[in-house]
């Protein structure tokens, strides 16, 4: 199985702040990582180098980089490019070349390691337990609920049929849709993803549509849309349901006519992406209080997936919280953390409002704020909700926690304060506190 010590990524980009930042995001991930400013250091690292994938900028000093992207095929490496907004088109031709994605300016580093991680397990990497890996994503389903919407995803990856995911925030709804994009017909094309919701409404028009020089005010030149630059792709529409009830008439009325017009100009552009979109509210009471349209609903849910919250699916937490355990193990360089019985236990009995999300935040912080290679104990995930019903539940599982090592151990207080990663004066303590004798 590939090590991420012998996976090789190089990071090239003429700006030096862009590399070292990269070079340091993916190095605390424990990739090996190369870096080059210019093309004719790309092609000497390649010739001398295995490398197992390259996000390389299309626009360095002395070579365009879609230039760079054959012989870096050639050598078997994954290319990603990294492009300005404005270069998207080339950006779709670089991807048509073999690419395997772009990636826009600008963004952050996390999102550069998360699609390493994405190509080191698909190159056999790390895999948990419990999972299925699809494409670059890496999905837990050890849940019943979960493996039947992965089935229906892959049945209808391959037709033109729109996809509506519905579902609490953070479920996974983004990971899905990727999902149905990089194992259907259309993965060797740009995957698009807007959030409707962060775009204020007087601007999301001309981010979906594009504009012309002049449209409006501060228009000083033209710019593809999102939907343009999805071409014959996929355009992931997140958080549908705050779209105004104005553009959702215009986006209505494009994809009934797989066509649509740039703010500001009379020709009409050809829609040949598939569409994806994603809610975390509730639809049918947003259309009976006259804020969505139901022609516009029936025609986005050619097929409806609901993603059951966290807590309706409490068997993959387990899996979840493994792989989210390696992951930051590695990033904080803390290889020795470990996670007790009694910490699954209760983050299995929390109601993770939050979901998969906030699951992945509450192992991030108890690793990085652990101080010492132990095992972690419930009170080191940090978690929402009321003192009186969350410390209360604690205490109990704290409680049963300290009996049953002790009692495992024939009450040598030495050896549980070691299995439990305190001090012996500390386990004294806790001891009285609980009237534990």
């Amino acid at each position: 199985m590939t090590e991420r010590g012998d996976f090789t990524i190089l990071v090239a980009d003429d700006e030096e702040g862009m590399r070292v930042g990269l070079e340091k995001a993916l190095s605390l991930e424990g990739y090996r990582v190369l870096t080059a400013a210019t093309g004719a250091e790309v092609r000497a690292i390649s010739r001398r180098e295995r490398l197992n994938c390259a996000f390389v900028d299309l626009r360095l000093p002395d070579v365009g980089g879609i230039d760079l992207v054959p012989s870096l095929l050639a050598g078997q490496a994954e290319v990603v490019v990294i492009t300005a907004y404005a270069t998207v088109d080339t950006a779709v031709t670089a991807m048509k070349l073999g690419a395997i994605d772009y990636i826009q300016k600008p963004f952050d580093n996390q999102d550069i390691v998360e699609m390493a991680d994405r190509l080191f397990v698909r190159s056999d990497g790390v895999r948990t337990t419990d999972s299925i890996v699809v494409g670059d994503n890496e999905l837990v389903v050890r849940s019943a609920e979960m493996r039947d919407i992965v089935g229906v995803l892959q049945k209808v990856k391959d037709s033109d049929i729109p996809v509506l995911l519905q579902g609490e925030s953070g479920t996974g709804k983004e990971m899905l849709a990727n999902l149905i994009h990089r194992e259907g017909s259309r993965s060797r094309q740009p995957f698009v993803a807007i959030n409707c919701a962060a775009i204020p409404a007087e601007l999301l028009e001309s981010e979906l549509f594009g504009h012309e020089k002049g449209a409006f005010t501060g228009a000083l030149a033209a710019r593809i849309g999102r939907f343009e630059a999805a071409g014959a792709g996929t355009i992931f529409l997140d958080e549908i349901g705050d779209m105004s009830l104005n553009l959702q008439t215009k986006l209505l009325r494009a994809l009934e006519e797989r066509s649509f017009e740039p703010v500001g100009a009379t020709r009409s552009i050809p829609l040949r992406a598939r569409v994806v979109a994603s809610t975390n509210c509730d639809l049918s009471q947003l259309i009976r209080e006259k804020l969505f349209r139901l022609d516009l609903y029936y025609r986005l849910k050619g097929v409806s997936v609901t993603i059951p919250a966290l807590r309706d699916r409490r068997e993959d937490i387990e899996p979840l919280v493994n792989l989210f355990l390696l992951r930051y193990r590695t990033r904080y360089q803390k290889p020795l953390v470990e996670i007790s019985r009694e910490a699954f236990r209760h983050l299995r009995s929390y109601s993770w409002p939050g979901n998969v999300r906030e699951l992945k935040n509450a192992v991030e912080s108890a690793v990085l704020l652990c101080d010492g290679e132990r095992s972690l104990l419930p009170q080191d995930f940090m978690l929402e909700g009321s003192p009186e019903t969350i410390v209360p539940e604690l205490w109990r599982q704290e409680k049963d926690s300290i009996i049953d090592v002790l009692t495992r151990t024939g009450f040598n207080r030495t050896l549980a304060s070691r299995h439990l990663g305190m001090s012996r004066r500390t386990l004294y303590d806790k001891m009285k506190k609980y009237g534990i004798h």
